[in-house]
């Protein structure tokens, strides 16, 4: 099998995005030479993780001639379905991609209404997502498979055939042969999501390896001490009468009923560990707060019993301080690596003043304040009202239409309130003109 079709051929290396100029697109663009392709299966660790094996993995990442991954992705992907992990991945993902995205011209100011359709697609949500997933898991690599309109598809490259601090694939583990995706001839094609090669979760893989494992020694003393221990005495010790009341034994522990010979005699002893509880469940609850804190910042935004106030001060550096980190770093990929990327590739409707720019501007205030600030605008100039129903989600149709009183109606209002006029119990006096006919 070749591994590296047509790899180090120079007369079929495209140049550097650097160089290329952008051409027109002419129908679809296919990747012909995958890299992922040459991907070769091999075994994955799915035995019980220890710290020595995590020290073990970063030891082989650090290797300088040829580092290796798998064992690092291995133990990543088997602590990763941690239910506390998750639960905080979560959070984060969810509140750094709760906020929508334009593309602008930086050089004009105007908005890019072409390009921001293009990224408004269910293939740049998934480069996000993917992207957000890379700041907690390590850094990842991606091979766009072809470029049609809207239709752009891309798969991950597996991060144990990764080595992105040299920038690396490793097609066969079990060969030293890699490929460089710097490249010029995988430059167009293929992208690096996140500079951290371990990720954030690095920092809490022996808090994760702890909690796993106490909980799994916490499972098997409920094994042993959760249920009373059920013993039997007899005066009789032949094997007929021992194998009944083993038989009743084993059935009394599923139903608590049993029929036995007589003369025997059943004891329930209970487990005397009343401490089991302080011991397993308060270890677990502090690496699950190391866990939390790391991923966002605090342990309040998931506990019960979690107090409203501080509650809502981390919630706010989750929203306003952790996400727009992330969205800083992903707008720096898209300007710097992807959108160079599409404009090689043929996309005319985008250049090289066109920025990702992130909508959140009325969410750093609350929607009260933000309102107040409108209406404060509105009593001296004209706003928009397009912008107006857009911004708070309001259908506007049109001016309303204000009432007209007349002259005769305002001369009836200042009677009716001249208090001079009020409960005097005396007629108003009116004068009619007389009937001359």
């Amino acid at each position: 099998m070749k591994l590296f079709n047509n790899l180090f051929k120079a007369s079929k290396t495209p140049k550097n995005i650097a160089s290329t100029i952008p051409r027109k697109r002419s129908g679809k663009n296919q990747n012909i030479d995958r890299v992922i392709d040459q991907i070769a299966k091999s075994f994955k660790d799915i035995s019980r993780k220890d710290i020595d094996k995590w020290r073990q993995s970063l030891m082989l990442v650090s290797l300088h001639e040829h580092p290796r991954y798998n064992t690092y992705a291995d133990l990543i992907d088997d602590l990763g379905i941690d239910a506390t992990l998750k639960a905080q991945e979560q959070l984060r993902y969810s509140a750094t991609l709760s906020t929508g995205y334009q593309i602008r011209n930086k050089r004009t100011g105007e908005i890019n209404e072409q390009a921001t359709e293009l990224f408004q697609q269910k293939w740049f949500f998934d480069y996000l997502t993917l992207y957000t997933t890379a700041i907690v898991r390590g850094a990842k690599v991606i091979e766009f498979q072809n470029f049609d309109g809207h239709k752009i598809e891309f798969r991950e490259i597996p991060k144990r055939n990764t080595a992105t601090n040299y920038k690396r694939i490793y097609p066969d583990l079990n060969s030293q042969t890699f490929i460089d995706y710097t490249d010029p001839m995988h430059k167009n094609w293929v992208l690096q999501l996140g500079d951290d090669d371990l990720g954030l979760i690095n920092n809490i893989i022996p808090n994760i390896i702890w909690k796993r494992n106490v909980a799994q020694s916490w499972a098997e003393f409920c094994e042993k001490f959760g249920m009373p221990l059920v013993s039997a005495t007899t005066n009789r010790s032949d094997n007929e009468h021992l194998d009944k009341v083993e038989e009743q034994l084993l059935a009394l522990a599923e139903a608590s009923i049993g029929v036995f010979p007589e003369g025997t005699t059943i004891k329930f002893d209970e487990a005397n560990r009343t401490d089991a509880y302080n011991v397993y469940s308060k270890f677990i609850e502090q690496n699950s707060n190391e866990i939390s804190a790391v991923i966002v910042g605090s342990n309040t935004l998931t506990a019960n019993a979690a107090n409203r106030s501080q509650t809502e001060v981390h919630e706010r550096s989750l929203d306003f301080k952790i996400s727009q980190a992330d969205r800083r770093d992903i707008s720096f990929n898209v300007n710097d690596e992807l959108i160079p990327l599409l404009i090689a590739q043929g996309y005319s409707e985008l250049s090289n003043d066109d920025v990702l720019e992130w909508i959140e501007s009325k969410e750093e205030i609350d929607l009260q304040q933000y309102w107040n600030i409108v209406q404060g605008i509105l009593q001296d100039h004209e706003v928009d009202p397009e912008w107006l129903s857009t911004t708070f989600n309001v259908p506007i149709i049109g001016k309303k239409k204000r009432q007209i009183i007349t002259n005769q109606n305002n001369q009836q209002d200042e009677e009716n309130n001249n208090p001079k006029q009020k409960n005097t119990g005396k007629a108003i006096a009116s004068w009619k003109r007389p009937d001359y006919s």
